[in-house]
């Protein structure tokens, strides 16, 4: 792993905790700096103090501010908009959702019984060494 690599901040945002704590480990694992969210407004805040974020792993869908509104911030603020975006999802999305996922994400990662740690981690390694 680069030295660069190293350093990277990656930021989950989920509202699932015991979800977000496993993802955080095994980001941690890989080397990563990890920043974890329990929602958008906590994704938001953190993306505005680290605009150095090298990766974004958003829930689609939470309370308070949802992982659309969160993916919408991050695609109209100058200093974000290129930080690669992952969706996680915990449903099938519609066919309507699945465009806007694909339209301004690099992957889509589903969580539940067909989680698949090692596709996880080939992502994110893709991901940040783009």
């Amino acid at each position: 792993m680069t030295q660069d690599a190293e350093k990277a901040q990656i930021l989950i945002c989920d509202d699932d905790d015991i979800f977000l704590k496993f993802c955080t480990r095994i980001i941690g694992k890989m080397g990563f700096s990890v920043l974890a969210a329990a929602n958008g407004d906590e994704a938001i805040d953190l993306l505005k103090a680290n605009p150095d974020i090298k990766l974004a792993l958003i829930d689609l869908l939470m309370p308070i501010r949802s992982g659309w509104e969160v993916i919408k911030f991050i695609k109209k603020e100058e200093q974000l908009k290129d930080i690669p975006l992952v969706a996680i999802t915990g449903l099938s999305p519609s066919p309507e959702d699945l465009l806007k996922v694909k339209i301004s994400c690099k992957s889509v990662i589903h969580k539940g019984a067909d989680f698949n740690v090692e596709e996880f981690s080939r992502i994110i390694k893709e991901l940040i060494h783009e």
